[in-house]
């Protein structure tokens, strides 16, 4: 993607603003971040099912949070489907970038839409999650058939950066509360149940992974954009 700037800065640094910004304001910034959940929960969903188990429900939550609801074979594969969610969500944000560099735009946002689709036809049940795959999906139908170029661009950079941004800050929630109470820390504390390792430690193994992926995505994709 060629660097794109408003008023002589370039369009990333707007972007990164956006992301840290819009969390913080009511209602429409915690609706982007649901993307994240969202791909955080399809992990989950996807190990489960390579791994022979199922899916019964996934669940997006106004919070930003989430749930996906599966049955495991033993606890080894239950291990597994709980250390997926968080590692496929980070793989997610750098594919999201490499299809952005190699042009595959519209690709990346048609993809996306259609992945909450699907996710939405087979196992998203809450009303919450029901309403924002709707509103995601028609919002990215408008954009594409309606958007011109540039709109849909800065779109695509705004949900790799929102991505990629989640991915790594969900990970150090995850390892404060690891710390702070160790069975509040989602799938560090399932892990911890599920192996008796120390939930900090597969906090840790979260962040380490999310910290490597996004130096990886900045020095390949965004450094150039700065």
């Amino acid at each position: 993607m060629e660097q794109i700037a408003f008023w002589g800065i370039p369009l990333i640094y707007w972007l990164l603003v956006a992301a840290f910004v819009l969390p913080k304001i009511p209602y429409v910034g915690k609706f982007f971040n649901v993307i994240n959940t969202g791909v955080h929960e399809l992990g989950h969903a996807l190990m489960a099912l390579v791994l022979q188990g199922q899916v019964l429900k996934i669940e997006l939550f106004g919070d930003t949070s989430g749930a996906a609801v599966t049955k495991s074979a033993n606890r080894f594969t239950a291990m597994l489907v709980s250390l997926s969610g968080y590692l496929f969500a980070s793989a997610v944000a750098y594919l999201a970038f490499y299809l952005i560099h190699v042009g595959y735009v519209q690709h990346f946002i048609i993809g996306l839409s259609l992945v909450f689709l699907l996710m939405l036809i087979l196992w998203v049940r809450n009303w919450f999650g029901v309403i924002w795959v709707v509103l995601f999906v028609a919002l990215n139908g408008f954009l594409i058939y309606y958007g011109n170029t540039l709109y849909i661009n800065i779109a695509a950079l705004f949900y790799g950066v929102m991505i990629l941004i989640e991915s790594v800050w969900s990970t150090l929630v995850v390892l404060f509360l690891s710390i702070v109470n160790p069975d509040a820390a989602g799938d560090a504390a399932n892990l911890k149940k599920q192996t008796h390792v120390p939930a900090f430690i597969w906090a840790l193994l979260f962040v380490a992974f999310a910290g490597f992926v996004a130096y990886k995505v900045v020095v390949e994709y965004l450094w150039p954009l700065f």
